[in-house]
């Protein structure tokens, strides 16, 4: 039996190198969003302890870790949906978008409703640390070599 191998058409071709693309892309501003992020939460924790004590460095630690986690899934949404069309993967960049807002705006509401923390000591650590992420993701994302076709 003459078995040849099995031939991609050169859309799976395509699709496979946007994927590979999107993959490296996504890693390298995770990377760039991450070391400034956690850089700017220890201190950002640091100065809660001294402004606020024990509590100030908890709740600072907590603004910091759901920042963290927050804008990390951004990076991560576009690792997940890498191998699908361009448009999905916009697509699914811009609900991710709108349901971080969404989740943190929650969490700020709960929290000073409940008044479980305190939601000023809370917000200065997620704007910072926020804030650093999404400046280390965009150089990071400046700085990638994205190859593109000019018609």
């Amino acid at each position: 039996m003459d078995e040849s191998p099995p031939t991609t058409s050169p859309e799976d071709r395509l699709a496979e190198a946007v994927g590979a693309q999107v993959h490296e892309v996504s890693t390298a501003m995770l990377r760039g969003g991450l070391i400034p992020a956690v850089v700017v939460a220890v201190v950002v924790v640091v100065v809660g302890a001294l402004v606020a004590g024990g509590s100030g460095a908890g709740t600072t630690l907590l603004g910091a870790a759901v920042a963290l986690v927050v804008c990390a899934l951004g990076p991560l949404v576009m690792r997940w949906t890498a191998r699908t069309a361009p448009l999905v993967v916009m697509g699914v960049a811009m609900i991710s978008l709108v349901t971080k807002l969404a989740v943190l705006a929650v969490l700020l509401i709960v929290f000073d409703r409940l008044e479980l923390v305190d939601t000023r000591m809370f917000a200065l650590a997620l704007g910072p640390v926020a804030l650093a992420f999404v400046i280390g993701e965009t150089v990071a994302f400046a700085r990638a070599r994205i190859p593109s076709i000019a018609s």
